[in-house]
């Protein structure tokens, strides 16, 4: 992933800083320190904690570094994991414009279906 912008960082240094330590401990301190290093310091970014992410007039590169991150580091399972991944591939497939392959489609399909799951209970 090639980010270049201090403004990102600055975005995901802010949410970051917002989050629990459990997340700051499961992400190196290289990542961290380079976060921290190349964020641009006089921003300053207000995250909600009750507001999602994608409400927070956060860029998109900000939320795909955070995407990064939690499937590197934060997914606590194989099966989290793996769902992420695949929510991510069908995320970067639909935004191609190309029609969903028959694969993305039943992932989406089993993805909705664990969501309404998850929702019940």
């Amino acid at each position: 992933m090639s980010i270049s912008s201090p403004t990102v960082y600055a975005e995901v240094y802010a949410v970051l800083s917002a989050l629990s330590d459990e997340y700051i401990r499961k992400t190196p301190g290289q990542i961290l320190d380079f976060i921290a290093e190349n964020r641009d310091k006089n921003i300053k970014i207000k995250i909600i904690p009750d507001v999602p992410l994608e409400e927070q007039s956060l860029s998109a590169e900000c939320l795909a570094v955070l995407a990064w991150l939690k499937l590197d580091y934060w997914c606590d399972t194989k099966e989290e994991k793996e769902e992420l991944k695949a929510l991510l591939d069908l995320n970067e497939e639909k935004a191609s414009g190309a029609p969903l392959s028959p694969k993305s489609k039943k992932n989406w399909i089993e993805l909705l279906k664990k969501k309404q799951k998850a929702n019940k209970s």
